[in-house]
């Protein structure tokens, strides 16, 4: 799926894809980040399902005994359009999480794997952008009704307005949330080959920024750990640097919340040659 030329949700696949027949396939590696990074949307998740089952709640409460036609039709409307994406995500996220923990290699070597992966985010965005959509126009559709019946009909109160409008308001807000973290995870990554290391960052939909990085100019390569959570979940940072020094200096590329460091940092320097690594530990 392809948003402009700024969004493109098979931009790993790709790459990999051009790598791998440059290079051969064991010189090519994708490296993805932590499932650490899937946490925090997991937990959006669940909060949007409680949010979705108190809105099913008052629906219920004001619809059912006089209005039980008008009811089921929005259960289902609220079942089919929210609760499955709710259920769905949460498969989604837990199905990568647990793909990663049972991986024996922390990175994607294998273009099939990429594509297969690719999918799946593709399909994740479509049904969470439907959506998105979706609840977008129920919003504005709820906020207009009180002006336009006069007399209403329905056992609908003021009350019952502006509750059903901020709960699919932080509905809205979540969802956007959510989306944008899994966005964070899939298309930041890294490809790297036995020529250079290119460095892919998406910021939401509209901006992107690709660094690459040559063989011959990386002098040293360190990773570095950050406060105890880094230690229990085993994820590291990588700083590729172009000085023969790391002190005092910033470095040129960062991956970020990179799982099982030792790995990677061992098949990167099969790859490049053995650049140099050093070692930092911060926290």
């Amino acid at each position: 799926m392809k948003i402009l030329e700024s969004f493109d949700t098979r931009i790993d696949a790709e790459e990999l894809l051009e790598a791998t027949k440059a290079y051969g396939e064991w010189n090519v590696i994708l490296i993805k980040r932590h499932w650490i990074k899937l946490i925090l949307p997991l937990i959006l998740v669940f909060i949007s399902m409680m949010l979705l089952n108190v809105m099913l709640y008052i629906i219920y409460i004001h619809l059912f005994d006089e209005h039980i036609v008008m009811f089921r039709a929005l259960a289902i409307f609220y079942v089919y359009t929210s609760i499955s994406w709710s259920l769905y995500a949460i498969l989604w996220i837990m199905t990568n999480i647990i793909w990663q923990i049972k991986s024996p290699k922390k990175y994607i070597d294998n273009v099939e794997k990429a594509e297969i992966k690719q999918k799946s985010f593709e399909k994740f965005i479509k049904r969470t952008v439907f959506t998105f959509i979706i609840h977008i126009l129920v919003f504005i559709f709820n906020a207009i009704v009180p002006f336009v019946i006069i007399k209403q009909t329905w056992a609908w109160s003021i009350a019952v307005t502006i509750w059903a409008l901020i709960l699919n308001f932080i509905f809205i807000l979540i969802l956007n949330r959510v989306m944008f973290r899994i966005i964070d995870y899939e298309m930041n990554f890294g490809i790297c080959t036995k020529d250079h290391i290119v460095s892919y960052k998406q910021n939401w939909l509209f901006k992107t920024k690709t660094t690459n990085i040559s063989k011959d100019a990386i002098k040293a390569i360190e990773h570095s750990k950050e406060w105890l959570r880094s230690a229990l979940f085993h994820y590291w940072n990588l700083h590729i640097y172009t000085d023969s020094t790391t002190n005092d200096r910033t470095h040129n590329l960062e991956l970020s919340y990179i799982p099982d460091p030792k790995q990677i940092v061992k098949k990167l320097n099969s790859m490049l040659d053995n650049t140099p690594l050093y070692e930092k530990t911060e926290g």
